[in-house]
């Protein structure tokens, strides 16, 4: 009995062992849960949803630049004596910014006025060359010429004319005459023959007279043909109307050769007469058929002359008409000749006109120049500020010589701030809108309104422009800025960085309880959302987000889709 009882106070000692050792296992065992749930379980911060605005941020830095800037003109190739004001120094309108020296003054006045001397000698001397100077054109020439062929046609069908009337009467003449010479008796024969001889040497005689009248009248023509060209040389005429002058001399001195030649030509025909009467006074012998026969000879012979006469005077007419017609057609050439030479006369005018333009408003360049140079002496020299403003920029040291289309730079009026901000969000921006600017050091900002937003750039950037208040900046300085600016009410409004994306869209993670072994605890559940509007700071959604919802905002490391989770105070 007492080995029983022995043997089941062992086994009760050994049990109640074991269940303090299941006990403190147990306690192990939980507290090593506690501190394993403390390890991984991600411990978030939470906030609800909202009804709110979306709020909106843009921070960035900007420069400070004129809002007008005034620009002085310096005279050209002066002299600079002392620079009066440097960059960033304040100016009043009337105050003096730079001296030239006084030298260069004189210098600059005495070359300008040499200049504007030559400048009025040179447009002078344009106006006189432009001057219209009187002269022949050829359609005067040739309407001279054509004249002058009229009348020595005229004179040439009266001749015609003359001639067949002569002709029709020597010959009715010779034909009678040798009618009656075949039958007059030797006496009768005789005595014609010596009145024929008579009369053929009066003829000879009248002849050569004739001939050196017509020599004499030709030579007049071709004498007044070569001085009417030696004036046209010596008047510097067109090559045009001396060539003209030169073939009218041409024709002139053919015309003597021809007269000559038919002169010589009657006078030999005369003297040939004379000595034909000559050996028929000599020898009457007519009875014989030799004297008949050399009679109807001389008779042929005598009407030949005559039918030549006639020709020649016909031939005479018809050159006379070519040459008529020849001076028409140089008419029609003379017209078209000075039509174009008074065209180009009009162009050479017109150019003239327009280089004496240039000259004049070279000329009034020139003065205005010595009239700032004259004002500028007046004034010793000085540059002086047309406005108030602040000095920007002249570019120039003592001694530097002014180049060409110099300027000082003034700042005038109210500073802007310029900015650069990323294009996307210039979108939201708006002249008017307000913005806190802050230059380096200061605590407290200036507000300034916004002027201009310039989306035009190429770049992903946007330029926005601000009106600072009157004497707030330093020119060319820089200074932060933000500008706040919220959106309507919205129902629903989450922190931004509880607003989660993925490829299947928007959503956030709430903390919501589930049920597991252990018990009650929260997981990450996914909430699909639909942006309305959103900024850098809160975003207006719809979903299913109630009042109470605990909404994940962060946590102590990333959290998951069905992640254990557990709230913890900010």
């Amino acid at each position: 009995m007492d080995k029983e009882r022995i043997s089941k106070e062992k086994i009760g000692i050994l049990c109640k062992k074991t269940l303090i050792i299941f006990l403190v296992s147990m306690v192990i065992l939980t507290f090593l849960s506690r501190a394993m749930d403390a390890v991984t379980v991600a411990k978030v911060q939470t906030e609800r949803a909202k009804q709110g605005v979306v709020d909106y941020e843009f921070k960035g830095e900007g420069t400070y630049a004129a809002d007008n800037m005034v620009y002085i003109s310096l005279p050209e190739g002066l002299k600079v004596g002392k620079i009066e004001k440097m960059p960033g120094q304040e100016i009043k309108a009337g105050e003096n910014v730079l001296t030239v020296q006084q030298e260069s003054l004189e210098e600059e006045r005495e070359r300008l006025q040499t200049e504007l001397e030559k400048a009025k000698l040179l447009l002078e001397q344009e106006k006189l060359s432009a001057t219209p100077i009187p002269k022949v054109t050829q359609e005067t020439l040739a309407l001279q010429a054509i004249e002058a062929d009229q009348k020595a046609l005229e004179l040439g069908n009266q001749d015609l004319t003359e001639a067949l009337d002569e002709y029709s009467i020597k010959t009715a003449d010779l034909k009678q005459e040798y009618q009656r010479k075949l039958g007059r008796s030797r006496e009768e024969v005789k005595e014609e023959a010596k009145r024929t001889f008579k009369s053929a040497k009066r003829m000879y005689e009248t002849a050569q007279i004739s001939r050196d009248s017509a020599v004499r009248r030709a030579e007049r023509e071709v004498d007044d043909k070569q001085k009417k060209l030696d004036k046209l040389i010596e008047k510097d005429e067109s090559e045009e109307a001396i060539a003209d002058a030169e073939l009218a001399l041409e024709r002139a001195e053919e015309d003597l050769e021809e007269t000559k030649d038919e002169q010589d030509v009657l006078v030999e025909e005369a003297r040939a007469k004379m000595y034909a009467a000559e050996s028929d006074y000599e020898d009457v012998d007519y009875g014989s058929e030799e004297a008949k026969e050399e009679l109807r000879k001389n008779y042929e012979t005598a009407m030949e002359a005559e039918e030549d006469k006639l020709k020649e005077a016909r031939r005479k007419v018809n050159s006379l008409e070519e040459n008529l017609y020849q001076s028409m057609q140089k008419l029609e050439n003379a017209r078209v000749s000075d039509a174009g030479a008074m065209a180009e006369e009009q162009v050479q005018r017109e150019s003239s006109r327009l280089r004496q333009r240039s000259m004049e408003l070279d000329l009034q360049a020139i003065e205005k120049k010595l009239e700032k140079i004259d004002r500028l002496a007046g004034q010793n020299g000085q540059i002086l500020a047309s406005s108030d403003g602040i000095m920007v920029d002249s570019g120039l040291n003592d001694g530097d010589s002014i180049p060409e289309g110099k300027q000082i730079k003034m700042a005038c009026g109210s500073l802007k701030l310029k900015a650069q901000i990323d294009k996307e969000d210039s979108k939201l921006i708006k002249p008017g809108l307000k913005m806190k600017v802050k230059n380096p050091g200061e605590q407290v900002g200036i507000e300034a309104e916004i002027e201009t937003v310039n989306q035009m750039s190429e770049e992903d950037k946007a330029e926005i422009t601000a009106v600072m208040p009157e004497g707030q900046g330093v020119l060319g300085g820089s200074a932060s800025f933000s500008i706040r600016m919220e959106s309507g009410i919205y129902p629903t409004v989450i922190p931004i960085e509880a607003l989660r994306e993925d490829n299947t869209g928007y959503f956030c993670l709430v903390a919501e309880p589930k049920k597991t072994i252990l018990g009650e605890e929260l997981a990450a559940v996914r909430v699909h959302l639909d942006v309305i509007e959103k900024s850098s700071t809160s975003a207006a959604v719809s979903g299913p987000l109630g009042a109470d919802t605990k909404i994940i905002t962060s946590g102590n490391k990333e959290v998951r889709e069905g992640d254990r989770v557990r709230v913890v105070t900010k």
